[in-house]
């Protein structure tokens, strides 16, 4: 700028400013950047999260925690469900044929153990969705611990301008005298240089 911008600080506290803004425009680049990941991988957690609150849901109706329709409602979506017709057959066939090879096929242990096939059968698809729901709510506490990464990456970000900005104040403050030392600096050099120069007689 010259010599008097660089004697008075002119020009340190204009590099002071370009050096401020240079790191606040890298500081808000990085920011938008790391934003933008944090949110992707939030994003990847929503499918499962949504499936986990269905299945979560459904386990809850079918337990009867919604009351008697909502579990009336839950047990026919499974056993009208032809994978579980098929799969109760199946083992209803199996057991019969065990039963009938001990001669019992006609008695009351064939019918308390056709019980015990259909309540197993039964458990094992209230199983699915429990572990189903049990899955979303993985699924939300690894979201959560990614959110609380985001909020501290917020807090850092905003930390660090605060720093950045009081690191400017400060410079700047100091290039405030730097014009009087440098004057008082040169007075002085020139002093001592007349003193001698200068011999009285």
């Amino acid at each position: 700028m010259g010599f008097f911008s660089n004697l008075t600080g002119g020009d340190q506290r204009r590099d002071i400013r370009q050096g401020y803004k240079q790191a606040n425009a890298m500081l808000d680049e990085g920011y938008g950047k790391s934003q933008g990941y944090y949110d992707q991988a939030s994003g990847l957690f929503d499918p499962y999260m949504q499936q986990g609150g269905k299945a979560s849901g459904m386990y809850s109706d079918l337990l009867g925690l919604n009351g008697a329709d909502a579990r009336s409602s839950a047990q026919g979506v499974i056993t009208s469900d032809p994978l579980f017709q098929g799969q109760f057959a199946s083992d209803s066939n199996a057991m019969l044929r065990a039963m009938n090879a001990r001669g019992q096929g006609a008695g009351g242990a064939a019918a308390l153990a056709g019980q015990r096939v259909l309540q197993q059968n039964y458990g094992q698809w209230m199983d699915r969705y429990n572990q189903a729901g049990q899955q979303g709510f993985q699924a939300a506490n690894a979201m959560s611990g990614i959110k609380a990464a985001q909020g501290d990456n917020a807090y850092g970000f905003a930390a660090t301008k605060a720093n950045n900005a009081m690191g400017q104040a400060n410079a700047m403050g100091a290039t405030r005298n730097v014009g009087m030392n440098n004057l008082l600096s040169a007075v002085g050099t020139g002093l001592n240089a007349y003193s001698k120069i200068y011999k009285p007689v």
